[in-house]
């Protein structure tokens, strides 16, 4: 059962979160609505400099602009990257660890928009990431993802290695029958311990990132219902303050958890790959 006040209906025994599905779809037609003018202005600026090949500045944007923004965004999740899976793995899969990082961080911030769309009472707007549906979704695909990537670039052998690690280097170690039957004895607890940890890396992203969201969602709706309430001036001026205060420490989480998503995606990458190629 998912915590939250969510808009629910059951379609052959499945829960759908009705405000949830409509704040996902709203943000992403933002992220491709700011995607879009980024490559409209990377189209302009190019063209320009066809137009005119010695107005080399037309390729430098201003320093408040939708593409000066992306650029320092995916320069500084890119760079961060870079010293967690060196630069070519780094490079190779820089589109789907900043789009984690993009779409957390717009799902967070989406909570700050005031529910202005309601319906059976309840406000269609709620940030995301606040569901732990979502949250949940985010970590199969970035499970699934790492998995893939690790098949990918070290090979399905050393994947399937990876699972009952450390047996396989036990046997290059040591060719003696007593270091084979430790390892055969211990394979099966190896493999048992792998595969659990795979389940708590996806409750962990998953419940880090909810639990921070819904916890700041619920407190500003808590504050904002007792100001609406509360007729002492007093009162309302303290609430405000310290509605205010839990927002700017919610703004100040949506960036760090939007971040912390992507890093330990990108970690548990480089947790495959071999030590010439993490750093």
């Amino acid at each position: 059962m998912f915590l939250g006040s969510f808009i629910k209906y059951n379609i052959n025994g499945i829960e759908i979160h009705l405000n949830t599905i409509v704040s996902t779809w709203i943000v992403m037609a933002i992220i491709l609505f700011f995607g879009v003018l980024y490559r409209i202005s990377v189209l302009k600026a190019l063209k320009e400099l066809k137009s005119y090949p010695y107005r080399s500045e037309v390729l430098i944007p201003k320093p408040i602009s939708i593409q000066n923004i992306f650029e320092m965004i995916i320069e500084a999740i890119n760079n961060i990257n870079h010293s967690v899976l060196g630069a070519r793995i780094a490079d190779r899969y820089m589109i789907l660890l900043v789009s984690y990082f993009i779409f957390i961080l717009f799902s967070n911030l989406f909570g700050y928009i005031p529910p202005i769309l309601k319906y059976e009472g309840q406000s269609l707007l709620v940030p995301p990431t606040s569901d732990l549906s979502t949250t949940l979704a985010l970590t199969v695909v970035s499970v699934v993802s790492y998995n893939l990537i690790a098949v990918r670039e070290t090979g399905l052998k050393n994947w399937l290695e990876h699972f009952i690690f450390p047996i396989p280097y036990m046997f290059k170690i040591s060719k003696e029958k007593f270091t084979i039957l430790i390892g055969i004895i211990l394979l099966p607890l190896f493999f048992l311990l792998n595969i659990v940890d795979i389940f708590a890396r996806t409750l962990s992203l998953s419940l880090r990132l909810f639990a921070n969201i819904f916890s700041e969602h619920l407190m500003v709706e808590k504050f904002v219902g007792q100001i609406v309430e509360s007729s002492a001036v007093f009162i309302k001026i303290f609430l405000y303050l310290l509605t205010f205060f839990v927002m700017f420490l919610g703004l100040a989480a949506s960036i760090i958890q939007a971040l912390i998503f992507e890093v330990l995606s990108a970690i548990y990458i480089s947790l495959y790959l071999p030590h010439e190629e993490s750093h």
